[in-house]
C-alpha cells in the first residue's frame, strides 16, 4: 500500500511535522511506501485557484503531478492544525485546485454525484490549541465538511478522524502518547 501524507503547518517545529513522522514511521516498518507532501515546502507550489469559466481552466503540470500523486496513492493522509475553525489556507487551496470535477467526482444526468476517488481510504489529523469540549459544540460543522464535503463526496472512506486539543497545555509526555496513538493507527491495515 502507498500512502500519501499532505501537511500544512509553517513551521519546521509544527506538531503536525511530528504527527506526519510518526504516521510515516509506523507505515514503513509494516512495509508499506510513504510520500510526504509539505504544502509549505514543496516544489509544486500552486497559486490560488482563479478562472473565469470553469469549463476552460488550463491545464497545469503542477495540477497534473499533484493529481498523480494523489492517484498513485491508496491512503491519503491530511495532517494540519485548525486556524480559525478551518485548515491553513494553503491546504484549502489544495483542496480547491486539485480535487476537481471530473478528477475527484462528477456529476451524472439529473445532478447525481459520482466520487471518482473509490478505493482510496483518507485520515485525517488536526491540532488545535482549546478545549475539546469548544472544537465538540462549535467545529462539527468542519468535521461534517472533512466526512462528507471533501472525502466521501470525492469517493474516499474515511478511516480515521483525530484532533489533539490544547497543544499549547500538553506536556511532552502527553504529546508523546498522542503519537504513540498515530504509529498504532498507521499500524493497522
Amino acid at each position: 500500500m502507498h500512502t500519501l501524507i499532505i501537511t500544512a503547518h509553517p513551521s519546521s517545529k509544527g506538531f503536525t511535522h511530528r504527527i506526519a513522522a510518526a504516521f510515516s514511521r509506523g507505515r514503513t516498518e509494516t512495509g508499506h511506501t510513504v510520500e510526504i507532501l509539505d504544502l509549505y515546502k514543496t516544489d509544486l507550489k500552486q497559486d490560488y485557484l482563479n478562472f473565469e469559466n470553469i469549463r476552460e481552466i488550463p491545464i497545469d503540470p503542477i495540477r497534473v503531478a499533484l493529481q498523480a500523486k494523489i492517484t498513485g496513492a491508496d491512503e491519503i493522509v491530511f495532517i494540519h492544525p485548525l486556524w480559525w475553525m478551518g485548515p491553513p489556507a494553503i491546504m484549502k487551496n489544495f483542496l480547491d485546485n486539485n480535487l476537481m470535477a471530473r478528477f475527484a467526482y462528477r456529476y451524472l444526468e439529473g445532478g447525481k454525484r459520482v466520487g471518482l476517488l473509490k478505493g482510496k481510504k483518507a485520515k485525517v489529523f488536526i491540532t488545535c490549541d482549546g478545549p475539546l469540549y469548544i472544537y465538540l459544540l462549535l467545529a462539527m460543522p468542519f468535521w461534517t465538511i472533512w466526512f462528507f464535503g471533501v472525502l466521501t463526496f470525492c469517493g474516499m472512506k474515511v478511516t480515521s478522524f483525530k484532533l489533539f486539543d490544547q497543544k499549547m497545555k500538553r506536556s511532552e509526555a502527553e504529546c508523546d502518547a498522542f503519537l504513540n496513538k498515530v504509529d498504532k493507527i498507521a499500524r493497522k491495515a
